[in-house]
């Protein structure tokens, strides 16, 4: 069986599924108004958590949805105006995965005082006022990329580092990458020789990764943090063809971070399900009985997948969700 075969057969089967479980008959609701404020426009990982709006939206009457996503990357500023359009407009809801939720301390306090419901997403808020938090347990999916070095290179090696900036706001990657330190802490002679961050876009990630592997010849391995970073380095492997001397490990599952995949210029994924993220924070805002411990993190499922493992019915899933992703 083909693997186009095997996707459409997927994507017949989780339609299937979500129709038994939806049904016919929408949920009602009072009339509410929920405000999405994204980080991001051009993210896979921005896109498929508004497909996952989008699904639970159709699963209720009475409900208006106002999508806020600045025009620039990393724009807290424009944020801010958004949070603020939201206590005037008197929205029952905001999501808000924020860019740097250290200059939306006003804003959110603001928030807190007026009782609007607030659920982050990605963004963990620390603080005593009531949220949901809804989004990657981050930790596990640090300690994953650092089994999946073991597992690939061994304990004893030579790796690179690719991330964003420590501008990076929201703090996701700095999260993942510190528990993947303190995993890998455990191995003395794991080596990391050389980090690059960036915000800027693959091409740029894919160049900054060749320099580094012509200025070290003996890596043996590449962990990037976010999809950027991931599909520069696999590119990079891939032109280099260095598929059978360095291994990358990744993070997200973008179109092309699975072809990279693939053709084995990426040798594992840790896989996020963004979907599910942009799903239940629908159901938290909308069904109060789910907001006893609100409080409380919800954390999402994360996956390791590789070539060998990716088409296994509970990897697929994460690969392969049911409103796919067309560039």
């Amino acid at each position: 069986m083909t693997d186009k075969k095997r996707r459409n057969q997927l994507l017949v089967g989780l339609f299937c599924l979500i129709t038994l479980l939806v049904g016919c008959v929408k949920q009602s609701t009072t009339n509410q108004t929920i405000m999405l404020i994204l980080d991001s426009q051009d993210s896979y990982h921005s896109q498929m958590i508004e497909e996952g709006v989008a699904t639970a939206i159709s699963e209720y009457d009475d409900v208006s949805i106002l999508k806020r996503v600045p025009d620039k990357k990393n724009d807290s500023d424009q944020q801010t105006i958004y949070l603020k359009e939201a206590i005037d407009l008197k929205v029952e809801t905001i999501i808000f995965s924020a860019v740097d939720i250290e200059k939306n301390k006003k804003e959110l306090d603001l928030i807190y005082k007026k009782g609007i419901k607030l659920i982050m997403i990605d963004s963990f808020l620390s603080d005593p006022y009531e949220h949901k938090y809804i989004g990657t347990n981050n930790k596990e999916a640090g300690e994953l990329a650092g089994k999946a070095v073991i597992q690939k290179l061994g304990k004893k090696a030579k790796i690179g580092i690719l991330n964003f900036e420590d501008r990076s706001t929201s703090g996701q990657e700095r999260e993942k990458e510190q528990a993947f330190y303190d995993f890998i802490d455990q191995f003395s002679t794991i080596e990391i020789i050389e980090k690059k961050l960036s915000w800027s876009d693959s091409e740029t990630v894919q160049l900054l990764t060749e320099e580094m592997l012509d200025k070290y010849p003996e890596m043996d391995g590449i962990v990037a943090f976010n999809e950027r970073t991931t599909i520069g380095a696999g590119r990079a492997i891939k032109i280099k063809k260095l598929q059978d001397e360095v291994a990358v490990i990744g993070f997200d599952s973008q179109k092309e971070c699975i072809e990279l995949l693939e053709d084995e210029s990426i040798d594992a994924l840790i896989v996020q399900n963004p979907f599910a993220i942009g799903y239940l924070s629908i159901q938290q805002a909308l069904n109060p009985a789910e907001n006893k411990k609100i409080a409380e993190p919800m954390f999402t499922e994360v996956e390791w997948i590789t070539k060998k493992n990716m088409y296994q019915s509970n990897k697929e899933k994460f690969l392969f969700p049911f409103s796919p992703y067309s560039p």
